[in-house]
C-alpha cells in the first residue's frame, strides 16, 4: 500500500494547510514541464494522488484507517483493493449506532402496524357478514321488485372468505 504521507513528506498528524504547502512544493519540483526525467509523469500523478486524498476529510479518515488497522483485513478480504474507498467500512460499524435505533423503532411500527392490521380484518369480516346478513334479510323479510338479493348474498359470502382466508394465511407466516 502506498504511503501517501511519505510520498508528500509530511506526518500523519499534519493539518491540511501543511499538506497542501507540501502538495504544492512537490509538485513544483516534480511537474512534468519543469522536471526532465524519465518518470517525471508518473510521479507528479503520483504526488497528485496523494494530495487528492489527503486533502478531503472522508477520504483521509478512511485512508488512515485502512493504513493503521485495514492492512490486515486487506489480505483477508482482497476484492476491497479495487474499491478502497467505498462504503464497506459503513456497513462494518459496531451494533450500537444509528442502525440499531433505527431498527428498535421499527419494531415498535411494527406491534402498531399489527394492531392496526387486526382491527381492519375484523373490519371487514364483519363488513361481510353484514352483506351477506342483509341479503338474507332483502330475500325473506323485504323483498324488492327486480332486485335478486342472492348476488349479493354470494359476494358477501365471498369477500367473507377471502378475508378470513388472508387472516389465516397472516397469522400462519407470523
Amino acid at each position: 500500500m502506498k504511503n501517501y504521507y511519505k510520498i508528500l513528506g509530511v506526518s500523519q498528524t499534519s493539518s491540511p494547510e501543511v499538506i497542501k504547502q507540501a502538495y504544492r512544493n512537490k509538485a513544483k519540483t516534480c511537474h512534468p514541464d519543469i522536471y526532465s526525467g524519465a518518470d517525471s509523469k508518473e510521479k507528479f500523478q503520483l504526488i497528485n494522488e496523494a494530495y487528492q486524498i489527503l486533502k478531503n476529510d472522508n477520504k483521509r479518515r478512511l485512508y488512515d484507517y485502512r493504513l493503521n488497522i485495514g492492512l490486515q483485513r486487506d489480505r483477508a478480504y482482497n476484492y476491497r483493493r479495487k474499491y478502497p474507498y467505498s462504503n464497506n467500512f459503513y456497513n462494518r460499524r459496531p451494533y450500537y449506532t444509528t442502525r440499531a435505533y433505527a431498527q428498535e423503532t421499527q419494531k415498535e411500527y411494527f406491534k402498531y402496524e399489527k394492531i392496526f392490521d387486526n382491527v381492519l380484518f375484523i373490519l371487514m369480516i364483519l363488513l361481510g357478514l353484514y352483506a351477506v346478513g342483509f341479503g338474507f334479510f332483502r330475500l325473506f323479510y323485504d323483498q324488492v321488485d327486480g332486485v335478486n338479493p342472492i348476488a349479493g348474498i354470494i359476494a358477501g359470502a365471498i369477500f367473507t372468505c377471502v378475508i378470513i382466508y388472508g387472516w389465516i394465511v397472516r397469522i400462519r407466516k407470523g
